[in-house]
């Protein structure tokens, strides 16, 4: 089931490359994926002060690069749902 949410995960992506650099230039593309992995780098350093752990994995990093600073903040908003109701 794991490898099955990966390969989804990838195409999916790969349909958004496509369209993004017909949509977009290539470089805005790589700002927000790049800005996505800062500040998911700097959000698991900060939660980590706090007992706060953000999961470092394949979806969380491929959720950055796609979503960019939103994505990051949509996994904190889930991760803080699911650490306080689970």
């Amino acid at each position: 089931m794991e490898h099955l949410l990966l390969t989804v995960s990838a195409a999916l992506g790969g349909v958004i490359l496509i369209y993004g650099i017909k949509r977009f230039k290539l470089r805005f593309m790589l700002l927000s994926a790049f800005c996505g992995f800062a500040a998911l780098i700097a959000a698991d350093l900060i939660c980590g002060f706090f007992d706060f752990n953000l999961p470092v994995n394949a979806f969380s990093i491929a959720f950055s690069a796609v979503g960019g600073l939103p994505g990051v903040i949509l996994l904190n908003v889930m991760n803080a749902i699911f650490w306080k109701y689970g």
